[in-house]
């Protein structure tokens, strides 16, 4: 009988240190802004922990199944974050924000409670940043977490009853009157003054005219972007603009995005996008980004023959339609100025593009159109598919 007690103390006692201290605060010095920022994210909305005496783990790991970040719901909650994810994307622009997304996931996992929550607003954002585990229809996790939808992400991951802010929807809400074109490329014949680009190769990309229409045709085996550079102050994307194109396709795979791009002027500033494929989806984004903003599906797009793609920036907004329809809006995330537009040809694709209109807010002392070669360039880019999905959470 006394043998038998102490193997039951004994085996009390082993099962306690096992479990170790529910209070253990042991976060990696690269979590510890974020986990303080969630913390003050809370207080704001009348939710207050005190994580460095209740208890968190966070640490870094390797996991398997191209998983992101990883709960665990022992005590204290402990986070797993995959080393080479936080690697690769801490190269690139976006860091911080994509960062403090990984981090606040978890951590609604494990400090609020909040499960996978796969719904999306009325524009196709996702609903919430506790998306995840089971795809919805294979859509990757990006979010356009950031600016004006980072205030939004943190009121619903503290509330999920918060309601839809005013930008997600898909009525058109600001005035895109105005606009004065300054320039009109129609393709109908092959002097420069109706193409803009002279029609030279560049490697092993070729530009003709093909029934009115720039072709151009690409044998790399990733994208480029062909640019107008507009020699002229009386253009600049620093300002209000409108730029439209009807583009059409020949790509190896209905997942390959085409669309048109802008930037500035230099040659070091990164350029902002604006892409789809066959298969209906939708691509905004940033060329220095680690992917594209977010994956939208958009019935708008016609899956074979030409597509009408149009950007309008107004107060630094970024207003997207497909075919006359409004679709999309989002902040831009280039501020220099210059004029650089131009489209994206996929590699081993073709691209035919026609009727090409650049147009600024008007004004009295501007002339009404680029009329002269001598102000226009052109220029080939790389263009970086940065088409990674953000990993599993």
């Amino acid at each position: 009988m006394k043998l038998s007690f102490y193997v039951l103390i004994l085996f009390i006692t082993f099962i306690v240190s096992s479990c170790g201290d529910p209070n253990e605060y042991r976060v990696e010095p690269e979590f510890t802004q974020y986990v303080q920022r969630f913390e003050s994210e809370a207080a704001k909305r009348g939710k207050n922990f005190k994580l460095q005496t209740e208890g968190l783990i966070i640490e870094f790991a390797k996991l398997k199944n191209d998983q992101a970040g990883l709960c665990h719901y022992e005590h204290p909650i402990r986070i797993e974050v995959d080393s080479l994810y936080w690697k690769k994307i801490s190269a690139v622009a976006g860091a911080d924000m994509m960062k403090e997304d990984l981090i606040f996931h978890e951590m609604g996992h494990g400090i609020l409670g909040r499960k996978h929550l796969n719904t999306t607003l009325e524009n196709g954002d996702w609903k919430s940043m506790m998306c995840g585990g089971d795809k919805v229809d294979n859509r990757p996790w990006n979010i356009n977490y950031r600016r004006m939808r980072r205030d939004y992400y943190v009121d619903e991951l503290f509330n999920e009853n918060t309601p839809p802010p005013i930008f997600t929807t898909t009525q058109l809400l600001v005035d895109t009157t105005g606009f004065a074109q300054k320039l009109w490329l129609s393709f109908d014949t092959g002097s420069k003054y109706d193409t803009g680009w002279d029609l030279v190769s560049n490697g092993d990309l070729t530009k003709e005219i093909e029934n009115s229409k720039l072709k151009a045709t690409s044998n790399y085996t990733s994208s480029y972007a062909l640019l107008l550079t507009i020699q002229s102050t009386s253009i600049n994307i620093y300002s209000n603009f409108l730029f439209e194109m009807e583009i059409d396709s020949e790509t190896k795979s209905a997942s390959d995005q085409y669309g048109l791009v802008f930037a500035t002027s230099s040659a070091a500033d990164t350029t902002e996008y604006f892409k789809i494929n066959r298969e209906q989806k939708m691509f905004p984004g940033n060329s220095a980004w680690y992917s594209y903003y977010t994956q939208l599906h958009k019935s708008a797009i016609n899956t074979t023959g030409k597509n009408k793609l149009k950007v309008l920036k107004i107060n630094g907004i970024i207003y997207y339609f497909i075919n006359n329809v409004y679709v999309y809006q989002t902040e831009m995330e280039i501020f220099g100025r210059g004029s650089n537009f131009g489209f994206v040809v996929p590699g081993g694709a073709t691209v035919w593009v026609d009727n090409l209109k650049i147009g600024i807010k008007s004004s009295s002392n501007i002339k009404s159109k680029v009329l002269s070669v001598n102000d226009i360039s052109f220029s080939v880019v790389k263009m970086e598919d940065n088409n990674k999905r953000i990993s599993e959470k």
